[in-house]
């Protein structure tokens, strides 16, 4: 990807530089006014032109960085065109949805909360046509727009077809960034799956890196009289699952790492084998769009069974988790609501999904941390 800025003293001569320099097939990044040095008017204009692969020397450990720096520009080039394109190609649509009062109204509330733009236009898009003009009405509005909401959005029962002296063995494990309560929900699920579903649990840490988190799992598993053991490389974990393989469920708790390096993905994806395998993905509702986006992104290598999102108590915009339950194609499997263990967390449905797309009434609503 080559990306240059040029100057001319018009818009037109700017352009023509442009396309005689990098081609026709250019993407314009950006265009302003733009004054010379000496006070004369002028124009800025940055572009981009994506030269193809270029083969790496031989030893250039910064090749993979590149390409995947390159890989990320051209995809959000991609998406920046796919927009523009979409608002073009519907503009009486967007029209409609401005001068359509309820429209406006749920347009504006959802974007306040942190829904992605683009989204948001292609859903308020959809209902508006199913309306077939009937858009003037609050409620229809609403229920149209929920209505597409929910056919993007998925869910998931991953102990659905788990029982009780199954001794299946499967392996659920939590991966995810630092302090995102990746420990706290597995002690969580694992009292569930214990006290309510009455299996047979043992629980594996692979968290030798935080200070004091393989004691507080230890402390968990000793509460609930759960088999527990540490694992600090790939030949210990292994062993740890031929050993606890009669048992029903497995949870494996991780290092949380700074997932936005792409190299600490593919460790853990190299630490984990098998096809009686099932990763969570656990991801803050707090945390910026973008840095989810990222995050998951880079996930995309482990095959990620199911999203858990946590601290859901700790915002009252969900916009930023909603986006991603429509930019990608996981379901979402649990909700963590507070710090209780094990009180504070609940199953993914459509109900409470839903519930995030009403206007907030009070800060309160939920209650708790992680």
């Amino acid at each position: 990807m080559q990306v240059k800025t040029f100057r001319a003293a018009t818009m037109d001569r700017a352009l023509a530089r442009v396309k005689k320099e990098l081609g026709p097939d250019a993407i314009i990044l950006s265009s302003r006014q733009a004054p010379s040095s000496s006070g004369e008017p002028g124009f800025e204009v940055v572009a981009a032109m994506d030269r193809g692969a270029e083969t790496a020397p031989a030893g250039d450990q910064a090749a993979a960085p590149r390409e995947c720096a390159s890989a990320e520009m051209k995809n959000d080039i991609q998406e920046i065109k796919s927009f523009l394109s979409l608002l073009i190609s519907s503009k009486n649509h967007f029209v409609d949805l401005h001068t359509r009062q309820p429209l406006a109204d749920l347009y504006h509330s959802l974007l306040v909360r942190g829904f992605d733009e683009k989204q948001l236009y292609i859903l308020l898009n959809r209902a508006a046509s199913d309306l077939n003009g009937g858009s003037n009405d609050p409620g229809r509005v609403y229920e149209a727009f929920c209505k597409q909401f929910m056919s993007k959005v998925r869910f998931s029962k991953p102990f659905r077809n788990i029982s009780a002296g199954s001794a299946s063995g499967t392996v659920f494990t939590f991966v995810g960034p630092t302090g995102v309560g990746k420990t706290t929900t597995l002690a969580k699920l694992a009292a569930y799956l214990k006290i309510k579903r009455r299996m047979d649990v043992g629980v594996i840490s692979l968290d030798t890196y935080r200070i004091g988190a393989v004691d507080q799992l230890q402390t968990y598993s000793n509460i609930l009289e759960v088999p527990f053991s540490v694992a600090q490389s790939k030949e210990e974990y292994a062993r740890a699952c031929r050993e606890f393989s009669h048992f029903d469920a497995i949870l494996v708790d991780t290092t949380g790492r700074n997932f936005l390096n792409r190299e600490h993905v593919r460790h853990f994806a190299s630490v984990f084998e098998g096809d009686n395998t099932s990763h969570f993905l656990v991801l803050s509702a707090t945390a910026k769009d973008e840095d989810l986006r990222q995050t998951i992104a880079h996930f995309r290598e482990m095959d990620i069974h199911s999203f858990i999102f946590t601290k859901l108590d700790e915002t009252i915009h969900h916009g930023c988790m909603l986006n991603q339950l429509l930019r990608f194609d996981h379901p979402l499997a649990f909700m963590g609501t507070g710090q209780r263990v094990p009180e504070d967390i609940e199953p993914a449905t459509q109900k409470r999904i839903l519930s995030f797309l009403l206007p907030v009434k009070n800060s309160d609503s939920t209650g708790g941390g992680k």
